[in-house]
This record gives structure tokens, C-alpha cells and sequence, in this order.
């Protein structure tokens, strides 16, 4: 196997101040190269990665001529799709989002100054700027050979059964800390393999994505997160055995579900979201209650007009509703969270 390590720079909406590495297979921490471009106000705080990838696992490229544009395409290619990986799976097991900029946009931009002055932007005209992480001397700072030592304090570990409780929201004002569990469950992670690594690679995506529009697009956002619990549901209740009476319309000849009060075959999707929750999260009177009501949101979504309130218009209205289905949207994430990692955790227990 021909391995080579790389060093990225990466970001977070989280500050970090201590390293975490896994066996000899990645690391973070905090940015320590002199010259590389750095603020006092920013948003994104970057950190570097480092980590292995494999060179003999290369994807196949057809679309240039060259065979050595082909060669560094798919050199590339290997490289970010193992950025990708890491960065996704570390955002989708803590509480911190860590992401790199893929595909830089380009957009009118005025540069934001660490001691503003009004008459300094009163002289300032946009200009056409770019999402891109550079400096003259990034090249020969991200060469490396191994893994290396950096002299940081260890990011401080958290007990797995408080993490995803404890104030789980990005902030300024405090640091990046990790559950407990970690290391176990980057470990299940990457003995998964065929179809069940799909499947949770699918979930991982999903729940990056939530994260991406937690914001901005909230509805799709919270249909996302409640889409990657139901990518894991699929995949526990496979072997169920279904019958169609139609194949076109798919209307149900038999199921091993039925309802309760004709005994019909149902598809059972909302009993069987509620067991796999049952199972691998909580079975607590409460956790059923919270368990319904994201799936009732869920389902509005999908099925009416309903949208969290005040993503497509500007809506300073806020109340107590408004309040409740925030927090949901919070317990939705961090529910997702925890269905992925108690799933690894217990796979070929």
C-alpha cells in the first residue's frame, strides 16, 4: 500500500485550542504556521488536518486527454474525497461543524477590517472576491512527510451520556471538547464496508447537510436531519418481507405490519422510525413524546404547505411557538447525532 500524508488547512465555527489525533491516522489542531493568513473577527477559524490517504485507490478519470492531467485529477480527487470524509464524519459525531471550502465562490465583497471606522468604509468599493484560503507561502507549509508532533494540550473529552445535552451549540465564546467515545466510534466507523458503509455515509451526508442549512433554510434543513435517522431505519428493517398488490402503485397484498384497527397491511414507516429510536436512543416516556412530535413536523413539511416560521419572508413575530420549534430543531440534530453514533457503537456487538 502506498500511503502519503497530507496537511490541510481546515475550518470551524468553533474555536480550538488543543489537538486530537487518532491512532496514526489523523490529527487536528489549532493553526500554528506563522505566516499563514489569520483574524481577530473572523468567523471561520482555521485548524489544520493531517492525515493518510491511500495512493493506490485512485478513481478513474476519462475526461482529459493527458494521462498525466488524468493521473493529477484523480491524485486530486482521492485527496478531497478523503477530506470530505473525515471532515463529515467528525462534524456528524461532536457537536462542531468542520468543513473546508470545496468549490470557492465568487461574489462582491468589501474587506471587513479588525478596527472599523466609518469613514473607512465610506472610501471602500466592493470588489469581485473569492471563497478561497490562501497565502504566498501555504504550499511549502502544507508539505509534510508524517504525521507530526505538535506541542498542544489534548481537546478535553466529555462522558458520551451528557455530550449531546451539554450546551451543544457553536459559539465564539467557547472551545471545541469531544465525547468520550470518540475513538470507539471512528473505529466502528471504518471497519464498516459494502452497503452498510453506504448507508452510513448517506446518514453522515445528511446530517452535514442540516447542519449547512441549519440556518438559512431551516425547513429543509430539519427535513435532512430527520432524513438521515430514516436512511438507518431503512436499513434495520431491510429484511422485513412486503408483498405488493400492485407493483406500479405499490398498494400492499401483505406486510408483517397491520393496522390496529382494520388489520390491513400498512407499511408501518412511523412505527418503524419509533422502534429504531426505541433501540439504539432512548425508550423513555419522554423520548417517545419528543420522537412523535419531530416526525409530526417532519411530516408537515413534506406533506403541506407548513415551513419554519420566518425562513422565506422576514418575520420579526416571534413567540412562544416560534421558540418551541427551534429547540426542536436543535433536539432534531443532536437526535441524529445520536442515532448515528449509538448505531456504530453497537454494530457486531
Amino acid at each position: 500500500m502506498a500511503k502519503e500524508c497530507l496537511r490541510n488547512i481546515i475550518f470551524t465555527k468553533t474555536p480550538l485550542d488543543g489537538k486530537y489525533k487518532y491512532k496514526d491516522e489523523f490529527q487536528i489542531y489549532p493553526l500554528n504556521l506563522p505566516k499563514a493568513a489569520n483574524s481577530k473577527i473572523t468567523d471561520h477559524f482555521p485548524i489544520i488536518i493531517e492525515f493518510w490517504y491511500d495512493k493506490d485507490e485512485l478513481p478513474e478519470v476519462k475526461e482529459f486527454e493527458k494521462d498525466s492531467t488524468n493521473k493529477w485529477i484523480a491524485s486530486a480527487t482521492a485527496q478531497t474525497n478523503k477530506l470530505i470524509k473525515l471532515t463529515n464524519l467528525l462534524s456528524s459525531i461532536t457537536n462542531f461543524r468542520f468543513f473546508f471550502y470545496r468549490k470557492p465562490e465568487t461574489f462582491w465583497a468589501i474587506p471587513l477590517l479588525e478596527k472599523i471606522e466609518e469613514k473607512d468604509y465610506n472610501e471602500t468599493s466592493s470588489i469581485w472576491s473569492a471563497s478561497l484560503y490562501y497565502y504566498p507561502e501555504i504550499a511549502k507549509d502544507l508539505k509534510i512527510d508524517s504525521l507530526s508532533d505538535p506541542s498542544f494540550k489534548y481537546i478535553p473529552l466529555i462522558p458520551q451520556k451528557r455530550y449531546y445535552w451539554f450546551n451543544p451549540v457553536e459559539s465564539k465564546d467557547k472551545f471545541i471538547d469531544l465525547p468520550s467515545s470518540i475513538n470507539n466510534i471512528i473505529s466502528k466507523y471504518l471497519m464498516l464496508e459494502g452497503q452498510v458503509l453506504n448507508v452510513a455515509d448517506s446518514c453522515i451526508y445528511q446530517i452535514c447537510t442540516g447542519i449547512e442549512l441549519y440556518y438559512n433554510m431551516k425547513s429543509l434543513s430539519f427535513f435532512s436531519l430527520v432524513s438521515a435517522i430514516e436512511t438507518l431505519v431503512n436499513y434495520e428493517f431491510r429484511n422485513e418481507v412486503i408483498e405488493y398488490e400492485c407493483t406500479d402503485c405499490r398498494s400492499l397484498k401483505s406486510s408483517e405490519r397491520h393496522c390496529n384497527k382494520c388489520g390491513s397491511p400498512i407499511w408501518g414507516v412511523t412505527a418503524k422510525y419509533r422502534e429504531f429510536l426505541f433501540k439504539y436512543v432512548s425508550n423513555e416516556g419522554k423520548a417517545k413524546q419528543l420522537y412523535n412530535k419531530i416526525y409530526d413536523i417532519r411530516s408537515k413539511i413534506t406533506h403541506t404547505d407548513y415551513l419554519i416560521n420566518g425562513e422565506n419572508y422576514l418575520n420579526w413575530n416571534f413567540t412562544d411557538k416560534t421558540n418551541e420549534i427551534n429547540v426542536k430543531h436543535l433536539e432534531t440534530l443532536q437526535l441524529a447525532r445520536r442515532s448515528l453514533i449509538n448505531w456504530l457503537l453497537k454494530k457486531d456487538d
